[in-house]
């Protein structure tokens, strides 16, 4: 398989690096510039194919990543990446600091919701990232990519304590990680993304606000793609993130095995009920995990 690039306006490349050996799974950025940036990186084993696309571009060095959030999916090959580039920083939130240089706890943490076989298997083992090559992220923080062009980083928690957006005001486009949600090929809505320990819709409704207000043009997500409806994106992930924590809320004399059964059919039958294509409501089932959405949801309302 070769790794999928598409250009769009303003020169932003997003580069599928066919995690998990699959398409429409996961989307890297790459801003074309006086300074370039690359913006997440992928699990270790998508590291080759992120390399082949680069190199499809001409590309044979680039000195800086910007990772949207510590989950392995997003930064697990920033190690690969760090040794193979001269002189390549990742800017990645404080948290990176303690975790890269030594992801054990990072890697059992998701083990423990994954398994370790197959995150093994799918995502590949992380390679430690030298403490000397991270730069933190704050708040506000512009990166410079052209005379009057920046890249601005805005912490963006809810999903993730640790997670970014980024806001490119040239295009109008923001970089959102994980903190809308998910969608699928071929869909064309929002379906959430609520993992524990972290998930708080309090936190993470503050956090779209903020993205909300700004002049948008394009949301480009990492799980999967750029997107030209970002506010009505966004209000469909309102939506759909009170309607699956209602959902599990009526739900308290299950387990979380049986809750994640009983949410997975509803999505299927909402879906249906919307006249989703088989493919498309297939793509989503398949490609998610609803034991961590129960887990995610169960722990923020425990907390409320």
């Amino acid at each position: 398989m070769q790794p999928i690039v598409k250009k769009f306006d303003n020169n932003i490349y997003q580069i599928d690096v066919l995690m998990e050996g699959k398409e429409g799974r996961l989307a890297c950025y790459y801003i074309d510039s006086k300074d370039p940036i690359l913006i997440e990186v992928g699990p270790s084993k998508s590291f080759p194919y992120l390399v082949s696309a680069l190199e499809s571009l001409g590309i044979q060095n680039i000195t800086r990543s910007a990772i949207t959030h510590l989950h392995l999916d997003h930064v697990g090959g920033i190690g690969h990446v760090v040794s193979k580039y001269k002189n390549h920083f990742v800017h990645v939130h404080e948290l990176g600091v303690k975790h890269l240089p030594n992801p054990e706890r990072l890697w059992n943490a998701v083990a423990e919701i994954y398994t370790d076989e197959w995150l093994t298997n799918n995502w590949g083992k992380i390679k430690p990232t030298p403490i000397e090559n991270i730069k933190t992220l704050n708040d506000g923080h512009e990166f410079n990519l052209d005379k009057n062009r920046k890249l601005k980083s805005l912490y963006s928690p809810g999903h993730a304590k640790h997670h970014y957006t980024f806001y490119d005001s040239e295009s109008g486009t923001i970089f959102m990680g994980d903190t809308l949600g998910l969608i699928y090929p071929h869909g064309d809505f929002i379906q959430p993304n609520l993992p524990p320990p972290d998930f708080n819709k309090d936190i993470l409704f503050q956090s779209l606000e903020k993205i909300y207000s700004l002049d948008l043009k394009q949301i480009a997500i990492a799980h999967f793609g750029l997107h030209l409806n970002p506010y009505e994106l966004i209000d469909n992930a309102y939506k759909s993130i009170n309607e699956w924590i209602m959902f599990i809320n009526n739900l308290p004399n299950t387990s979380n095995d049986e809750a994640a059964e009983l949410l997975k059919n509803w999505v299927v039958n909402n879906y249906e009920s919307l006249n989703v294509d088989s493919e498309t409501i297939q793509n989503y089932i398949s490609n998610s995990h609803f034991l961590m959405q129960v887990a995610g949801i169960r722990n923020y309302l425990s907390s409320n």
